[in-house]
């Protein structure tokens, strides 16, 4: 077991890296105005926007970061992880919903104890569909969900890190920050609580959630030290 470990992502944007998702289908084609194309959760979503960058978060035992007076923001206190184990690309809600329930169970909290939920949620109509249907099985309409995906894009490699530090500065900040787009839900997006404007709001707990081609699920839920 390590002390301390240096975790992230890094994302480049070019033809190469991206070639793969555009063979299939995945992206959107709303070229005509590309500030309203990533619509996570939205009845008229038609795919993800590539994007990308860094983000670097350092996860290490309380031990270690009190002894060298490090600014502790939150604590991990849930993961977790689960397989779709059925197809490659198209995903299911029994999947990332266990990975929900184990990360719960693990945390030993209730539902009503998650301030919010910052979704996976990527602006494709099969995965967000499914995101939703397993939050709603699980959380039911109450809790807040937002993707920052629907203004950052999907940073690919790095989103799993810098979507952790953006819930960081959402809690320490005291704010949801919104999922911009989402003007009307479809039958599997309603019925979740999607904030579609910046909502002050008092963060205690969140939960972000990574999924991914392949039908990998994981779940964190991270609590304010």
């Amino acid at each position: 077991m390590q002390d301390c470990i240096i975790t992230g992502g890094a994302q480049e944007i070019n033809h190469l890296s991206m070639g793969t998702f555009d063979a299939l289908g995945a992206f959107s084609v709303h070229e005509s105005d590309p500030t309203k194309a990533s619509r996570p959760f939205d009845k008229n979503r038609d795919g993800l926007i590539p994007s990308g960058g860094a983000a670097t978060v350092i996860l290490e035992s309380l031990e270690s970061a009190q002894k060298r007076g490090a600014n502790i923001i939150g604590e991990v206190i849930g993961y977790g992880f689960s397989s779709n184990g059925e197809h490659i690309s198209n995903p299911t809600v029994a999947g990332p919903a266990k990975s929900l329930r184990m990360a719960l169970k693990d945390s030993g909290l209730q539902t009503a104890s998650i301030d919010y939920i910052n979704a996976h949620a990527t602006s494709t109509p099969a995965g967000d569909a499914s995101e939703a249907q397993a939050i709603a099985e699980v959380f039911g309409n109450e809790v807040p969900v937002s993707s920052t995906k629907s203004m950052t894009g999907h940073e690919c490699w790095m989103a799993g890190a810098s979507e952790i530090v953006y819930s960081c500065l959402m809690m320490q900040n005291g704010f949801i920050a919104p999922n911009i787009n989402f003007e009307e839900a479809d039958e599997e997006t309603g019925g979740i609580n999607v904030i579609k404007s910046t909502t002050n709001k008092n963060i205690d707990v969140f939960l972000s959630n990574s999924f991914g081609f392949g039908g990998t699920n994981s779940t964190l839920i991270i609590k304010k030290w």
